[in-house]
């Protein structure tokens, strides 16, 4: 997914501080702003039990589907409601059900939807978000999502699954640059490849996870682990406004949205850690009420809390160590003749702050 602050890239950075600092190997990790839940994932893998968190809605999408699901999906009451299709392809193809039911979404025809009428070329405000085809297809799909839900023909956990796979799949094709921000005026080449659902990677585990979609800093006063992640947003850009349409996916709530990029209402998303006003005071409050053994904590050296800042309120913990790495800044595009990068050095470095709580 392309999301501003995803780790990904650093999995392994991170990793290694957890090695070198001597972290526990298991027991409770809160990941309370899992955003796209990678570094979840990849603690969900090496056998930790999980406490995740995020405010917006489509990252508790992402923790339905990779955190708290533990097992492939079955969907047993939609395979017998429209066993004339899917249950022919299913023995047809030898695909476990999963792969059937994307392969059933995936040949749905296209229809003028929400996605379309405002977030496509061909729609209303000629907004070139998606190719129009990619729209429909969209809109086609996420609608079917929902009936079979409303319909109980899916289970919650089928549900997100699905929905957690549409978003990945509309966020490969999308025309952005980064963030939905802005559109491209130029055409991505992945932009215009056909929508495809694609089957998700999905982390088996006998472990009960928990997840929320709460304010991290009163989730953080009911909550305790043996280590605590923290990855907060680190620049001004509000996270809601700038992923609004994949949000407008998960709630899929016809929301009216307005201005050049079809904005949705998200006052009440705003985060505290992405105002300069009050980003120190919603640390400070987050850590002086954390209960872990370890405090790791992700940030960028253009991050707007200062790091003399974060060193004092994290020392009050105990001792803290600041491991460092530079890596290039993320884009989704290279420089050519329409489009050049305004900035030219785009090295940024990652700031891993780890403390041990004495």
């Amino acid at each position: 997914m392309k999301y501003i602050g995803n780790k990904y890239r650093l999995l392994d950075l991170i990793d290694s501080v957890f090695i070198q600092e001597g972290l526990p190997s298991k027991g409770t990790l809160i990941d309370i702003f899992t955003g796209t839940t990678n570094v979840a994932q990849f603690y969900k893998k090496k056998g930790y039990r999980l406490i995740t968190n995020d405010f917006m809605t489509y990252s508790y999408v992402s923790q339905c589907a990779y955190i708290k699901n533990n097992q492939y999906p079955k969907f047993e009451k939609l395979i017998k409601a429209e066993q004339l299709k899917l249950r022919l392809e299913l023995i047809e193809s030898k695909k476990n059900p999963l792969a059937t039911v994307l392969q059933y979404l995936n040949n749905l025809p296209g229809k003028e939807g929400f996605m379309f009428k405002h977030y496509a070329p061909g729609g209303m405000h000629a907004r070139q978000f998606f190719s129009n085809e990619n729209a429909k297809k969209i809109d086609a799909v996420r609608d079917k999502i929902q009936k079979w839900k409303t319909q109980k023909l899916i289970n919650k956990s089928e549900y997100y699954i699905l929905l957690s796979s549409l978003i990945d799949a509309a966020d490969f094709v999308a025309n952005i640059s980064g963030t939905y921000g802005a559109y491209l005026k130029i055409w991505r080449s992945m932009a215009l490849k056909p929508f495809t659902m694609i089957l998700p990677r999905l982390i088996e585990s006998d472990t009960d996870h928990e997840i929320y979609q709460q304010d991290s800093n009163k989730l953080i006063r009911k909550i305790k682990g043996d280590i605590l992640y923290i990855d907060p947003p680190y620049n001004t850009r509000q996270y809601a406004a700038n992923f609004h349409i994949l949000e407008t996916l998960a709630c899929w709530d016809n929301p009216k949205v307005n201005g050049k990029t079809g904005l949705r209402p998200y006052e009440s998303q705003k985060s505290l850690y992405s105002k300069k006003a009050s980003c120190k005071e919603a640390f400070a409050d987050l850590i002086e009420n954390a209960d872990a053994k370890f405090i790791l904590m992700s940030y960028s050296n253009e991050g707007i809390i200062p790091d003399e800042f974060i060193c004092e309120t994290l020392g009050k913990k105990g001792k803290v160590k600041v491991h460092k790495q530079d890596y290039r800044r993320f884009r989704t595009e290279r420089d050519h003749e329409k489009r050049q990068y305004k900035v030219p050095d785009d090295r940024i470095t990652e700031l891993i702050y780890c403390v041990k709580s004495s």
